[in-house]
């Protein structure tokens, strides 16, 4: 029996009904009154203002008298400040990583903004005879790289320019952009679609579709791509594997605790 099947075998109704109230608050965009968590999670307002009463005692909301509405408190900061601290790029994102991998068929990779580079932290190979040579440790440029250029696009713009004005723009293949005003226009792009492409940048022949994956303040943090052939990423199955790294990354994002959207296919 797997962890999950003990789970529904030993859940307690009472912790099931709480933690759904406190989804729902959490979820609100902003404090919420007794009634509108009624309508969010469907429960019985007795219910729900008894839930409210056992947590506000323990500290883990606290009640807006003047409003009448609840927001976390003490407790809720303290546990949440642990789950953040918790919380690591590699370790939440490889299982998003294999389930990516096994959707698409192709190379994923994991990569992080490192000394101007893109540094790639987890990678997992495709199950076909072509594959990806790349390697946990390797560095991509950030001008021509799929996760590269998905890291530098999302950075606040006093970083982004800052990288754009100390980074070598070398050129790797005859569609490797060096021109920094193109270049700055490219990525405006891509935080237009959400998405980068390498379209044989880096190396002739192949194609990287990535993604970028924020953290709970909104922060790069990390950039995901699924890499193969251009024989194989293109047309539709090119289109699918962006869809597929984009959602992708959402998940992996709100794992981190973002929840906003930004731009996507």
């Amino acid at each position: 029996m797997n962890s999950m099947e003990d789970g529904k075998r030993y859940s307690v109704r009472a912790v099931e009904r709480a933690l759904e109230v406190v989804r729902s608050i959490a979820m609100h965009p902003s404090a919420p009154t007794v009634d509108e968590i009624v309508a969010s999670v469907g429960l019985p307002k007795t219910t729900v203002f008894r839930v409210l009463a056992t947590l506000t005692a323990e500290r883990f909301l606290e009640r807006d008298d003047r409003l009448q509405t609840y927001h976390f408190g003490e407790l809720a900061a303290l546990v949440g400040a642990r789950a953040l601290g918790d919380m690591d790029v590699k370790r939440v994102a490889h299982p998003f990583l294999d389930a990516l991998m096994r959707e698409t068929g192709e190379t994923v990779h994991l990569a992080i903004l490192s000394e101007g580079a893109a540094l790639c932290v987890d990678k997992i190979d495709a199950l076909r005879s072509v594959r990806m040579l790349s390697f946990v440790g390797f560095r991509d440029p950030l001008h021509c790289s799929g996760v590269g250029k998905a890291l530098l696009a999302f950075q606040p713009e006093p970083e982004r320019k800052r990288l754009l004005e100390s980074i070598p723009l070398a050129r790797h293949t005859e569609r490797t952009i060096c021109h920094r005003g193109a270049l700055e226009r490219h990525l405006e792009e891509i935080r237009d679609s959400g998405y980068a492409l390498d379209a044989g940048e880096v190396e002739e022949g192949l194609v990287c579709a990535a993604a970028p994956v924020f953290d709970h303040l909104g922060t790069v943090a990390a950039a995901i791509s699924v890499s193969g052939p251009a024989s194989r990423m293109n047309g539709a199955a090119l289109g699918a594997a962006i869809e597929t790294v984009v959602d992708h990354a959402r998940r992996i994002s709100r794992s981190l605790g973002h929840r906003h959207e930004w731009s996507s296919t």
